[in-house]
């Protein structure tokens, strides 16, 4: 039987988290609106908290 490691960071429940956050911030924008949106968090001047 194998043990499973327990994980002190979970990659994918971690992006995960983030998906559902940038998911809920950009609910009801249009299309230019998320890209402008998206630039700014990539250029760090939002921070997803």
């Amino acid at each position: 039987m194998k043990h499973k490691k327990v994980k002190s960071f979970d990659a994918v429940e971690f992006f995960r988290a983030i998906k559902e956050k940038l998911a809920a911030k950009m609910a009801g924008m249009t299309l230019e609106q998320q890209k402008d949106f998206m630039r700014l968090v990539r250029a760090k001047k939002i921070k997803i908290a």
